[in-house]
């Protein structure tokens, strides 16, 4: 598979898909806000299904209008807030991170699961696979990794492979590019032997019956990484962050699981500092 240059992936990935540019335009009215989150649940369809009450709920609070969209990639969303697209959006801890770098992205929360504001990166596989040593007895398995813009789906199994002096395109017949619902349908269809995901992904995708975990097994399992990250454009209104702040950390644990899809319950505060797990494997794989 053909693969984008360092110099492409640091400064923004990929372009943004037309769901960005075009449905998230810039607005001359001041009291509407454009919300964008990162395809957290298997399609952008279910991802703003189950998550708009969340920004319906602050836009009400805060007296404004608001459009919401959801990209296919993880590294749309990343270029969108980048670019100047999005005045708060949820995005993946790496996004996060290159929207910072590049562009002063500031966060000011970070998404809780399960009552933490933690989750792992993983690599599933067929069951049965002859892996007693990892990463070792899987030399030559067919991988398939998530894109650039894809904390848990790419950037920590690739730190990870590179600290262990592993090329995963030399290592594995190895591709990338798929969605986390691709690698565990591709895995559940025996097309690959091994995909990587994210804990929360896959419990969300247990509970919605989208995936046997009877046909999906964990080989590998990260050390814990801050969870998303809801982020601001550098320079947006200080009152108004402070607002959108203290809604999102104020919420209770019941009354946040109840607009956000099933694991997600709540918001902490959060800085640059939190996310220095993820700083440090963008260095790793030498793109920060």
């Amino acid at each position: 598979m053909k693969t984008l240059s360092r110099r492409a992936v640091a400064a923004g990935l990929v372009a943004a898909p037309a769901i960005l540019t075009t449905q998230v335009r810039a607005q001359n009215n001041a009291r509407h806000l454009r919300f964008a989150i990162a395809p957290v649940r298997p399609t952008p369809q279910i991802t703003i299904k189950e998550f708009e009450p969340l920004f319906k709920y602050l836009a009400g609070e805060l007296g404004m209008t608001y459009e919401l969209v959801s990209p296919e990639s993880w590294a749309a969303i990343s270029v969108a807030m980048t670019n100047g697209h999005v005045d708060v959006g949820w995005l993946g801890p790496w996004g996060y991170v290159l929207a910072h770098q590049k562009a002063g992205a500031e966060v000011i929360a970070t998404a809780k699961y399960q009552g933490k504001p933690i989750y792992h990166a993983i690599i599933e596989g067929r069951p049965g696979l002859p892996i007693k040593k990892w990463p070792d007895d899987a030399k030559g398995m067919k991988l398939s990794l998530s894109d650039r813009g894809n904390t848990s789906g790419w950037l920590i199994p690739m730190a990870y492979f590179t600290s262990q002096g592993i090329d995963p395109a030399k290592f594995f017949e190895y591709k990338e590019g798929a969605t986390f619902a691709n690698n565990v349908a591709l895995i559940q269809q025996g097309v690959i032997d091994l995909g990587s995901d994210m804990d929360r992904g896959r419990y969300g995708m247990i509970e919605a019956g989208e995936m046997d975990p009877r046909k999906v097994k964990v080989y590998w399992t990260s050390n814990p990484l801050p969870n998303d990250a809801i982020t601001v454009p550098k320079g947006f209104d200080p009152e108004l962050k402070g607002k959108i702040q203290q809604l999102l950390t104020s919420l209770s644990e019941e009354k946040a699981q109840s607009m956000m899809g099933a694991g997600y319950n709540g918001f902490v505060k959060a800085t640059f500092d939190d996310y220095e797990p993820i700083v440090e494997a963008g260095r790793i794989v030498k793109l920060i």
